[in-house]
């Protein structure tokens, strides 16, 4: 459930900004802000906020304590987006499906859909 905060407040999306700004200059969030709605859509469809998605996506390994990507949440959320794609209408769903993969890749959760 997100708090009463912005989505911007969250650890996870500053990272996102910071890895896009590194990556392309100026601050891509800012300048298309098609991007934090796309991902708040996505929060509010999930019912979770940004930082409680990319937690899930890690798990402790038990034999070393290595922080690894947890294959069970990645897949849960890979579904979850085609389900947020197919809820919205169809020149906008791939949009902002990409918007929801480019937080997760740059918060380093490669996932495919």
């Amino acid at each position: 459930m997100m708090a009463e905060r912005t989505i911007e407040g969250y650890e996870s999306v500053r990272t996102w900004r910071r890895d896009l700004s590194e990556q392309w200059g100026g601050d891509p969030i800012a300048e298309e802000p098609e991007k934090l709605q796309a991902l708040t859509r996505f929060c509010e469809f999930v019912n979770e906020d940004p930082d409680t998605i990319i937690g899930r996506c890690f798990r402790v390994r038990k034999s070393d304590g290595e922080r690894v990507i947890s294959a069970k949440w990645r897949a849960h959320y890979a579904e979850k987006i085609r389900e947020f794609r197919e809820h919205n209408p169809d020149q906008e769903s791939q949009r902002l499906g990409a918007n929801v993969l480019s937080f997760l890749i740059h918060n380093g959760v490669l996932i495919q859909v």
